[in-house]
């Protein structure tokens, strides 16, 4: 009986190349990708623990625009236990021009849970009727 032999490149177009087995990843190579692994985990665990440098966002609560010379806003801000809380309030008109600013500041509190904002009342003295009143942006002192 004879036998057919076929060569290399026609037999692997015909049935697809032959899976060689995998060359397994060096010793070395294992312990550098665990290492960088570490590293980046404890980047993640630092940049996701590490002390806030802003102020929990502060929201507005409402508004009541007095007269033209003075608006109320209501307004909660997150206190902190070791720093002062600063935060910008403000009236606008119309054509968002700004025409009532002050900066009200929370002291901080030992005894303060900084997860449950704290209510103020802001009056606020206008140059021209406002059409609404809100914090802007709030800052550790």
């Amino acid at each position: 009986m004879t036998e057919v032999t076929v060569e290399q490149p026609l037999h692997n177009d015909r049935y697809g190349r032959s899976r060689e087995p995998r060359r397994r990843l060096g010793r070395g190579f294992t312990i550098l990708a665990a290492v960088v692994l570490i590293g980046l985990l404890a980047l993640a665990a630092f940049l996701a623990f590490r002390p806030q440098t802003a102020p929990t966002t502060p929201k507005t609560l409402n508004y009541s625009v007095v007269d033209s010379s003075s608006t109320q806003v209501r307004v909660a801000i997150f206190p902190d236990r070791e720093r002062d809380v600063h935060c910008i309030v403000q009236a606008t008109n119309e054509y968002d021009a700004i025409v009532g600013f002050t900066e009200v500041s929370i002291p901080g509190d030992p005894q303060a849970d900084p997860h449950s904002p704290r209510a103020l009342n802001v009056e606020l003295a206008t140059t021209q009727l406002a059409s609404s009143g809100h914090v802007d942006a709030c800052w550790f002192e």
